[in-house]
């Protein structure tokens, strides 16, 4: 099995640090991380968020490939629907010429109402936006010149260059929902779920509905996880954060139309199996269970809580990666 740290930036006004403060510290973390043992580091992105929630993934990883060697680097997500197609599949194939090769492109549909508003792109028409996005991509990396003619994009024989070093290059994609599922099976995607059984079978009767063999597709599963020795001290360490987090997102999949995504007032209230905190036997017992339960390639987690302190993130990460990871290699 193979480990991932994925970092979102955030930088909430009760925790604030400098901005070049806080990119500085993600990059130095990330440049030790290849050392620690981790095999990837992830993105994610989202837009005019008042924490600064980091708004480009794919030049963030720029700077994280001359920071490392070895590590891939992938977005989770890249919100596709916000972008012009082809200057996302000329940003990924000039990061992936930078990174030798080492790009995973993970994209979504999204769901924020505001980023939809914000960029002049109707919400309702993500989803067709995505459909089409994704096949330019796939084209777009191919050699030679193409041709296109959807309801959102047309192209008219042309050639997107240069391309990536990886033929192929990994195409993921994200979502926590059925036509998510549907999508990527249907466009022969790999897969970034969250852990849901329900989900991932549905992901692999696709693949075979669609003429496709599951076992040619990756899975990459996340989940929050904080490593420490003390998990009650380390609760205490991580909870305010963790609320932050989940409240944050139930407020977007609230405006997004999601009634039952209610917040929380007391942190204490979170599920610990959600937002897990625990000796490192019982982060590799939960790993270990999740992969037999649903059969996944890389484990993913937050390399930092919003806010949380850096000395604290990089204990949890160190200590994961010196007694987890080598359990699993």
């Amino acid at each position: 099995m193979k480990f991932g740290l994925w970092y979102h930036l955030r930088n909430p006004p009760q925790w604030r640090q400098s901005w070049h403060d806080l990119y500085a510290d993600a990059l130095d973390q990330i440049g030790s991380a290849e050392t620690l043992g981790f095999d990837s580091i992830w993105t994610s992105e989202h837009h005019f968020v008042e924490d600064g929630y980091l708004p480009s993934t794919l030049l963030f990883l720029a700077g994280a490939a001359g920071r490392t060697r070895r590590v891939r680097l992938g977005t989770l997500v890249l919100l596709l629907p916000l972008h012009d197609p082809i200057r996302v599949a000329e940003d990924t194939a000039v990061l992936d010429l930078l990174s030798g090769g080492r790009v995973d492109l993970g994209v979504g549909a999204g769901y924020r109402v505001g980023e939809f508003e914000g960029f002049g792109v109707p919400h309702c028409e993500r989803g067709k936006r995505m459909d089409e996005a994704v096949e330019i991509l796939q084209r777009a990396w191919k050699e030679g010149s193409f041709s296109f003619k959807g309801k959102f994009f047309e192209y008219d024989d042309l050639d997107v260059t240069p391309k990536p070093l990886q033929e192929p290059l990994p195409l993921f994609m994200g979502g926590g929902s059925k036509p998510a599922m549907r999508r990527a099976a249907r466009l022969g995607c790999h897969l970034l779920p969250p852990p849901n059984r329900e989900l991932i079978d549905l992901y692999h009767d696709e693949l075979k509905k669609n003429g496709r063999t599951p076992d040619d597709f990756r899975i990459k599963l996340f989940q929050p996880m904080y490593c420490c020795e003390d998990p009650e001290l380390g609760w205490k360490e991580v909870r305010e954060h963790y609320l932050y987090m989940h409240n944050w997102y139930r407020r977007w999949y609230v405006e997004a139309g999601d009634g039952t995504a209610s917040e929380l007032m007391d942190p204490d209230d979170l599920s610990r199996d959600t937002y897990f905190v625990g000796t490192p036997d019982a982060c590799a017992s939960v790993i270990q269970k999740m992969q037999e339960d649903f059969n996944f390639d890389e484990f993913i987690f937050w390399a930092r809580p919003p806010g949380l302190a850096w000395e604290k993130s990089t204990r949890s990460v160190e200590l994961f990666a010196r007694e987890v990871i080598p359990r699993f290699k």
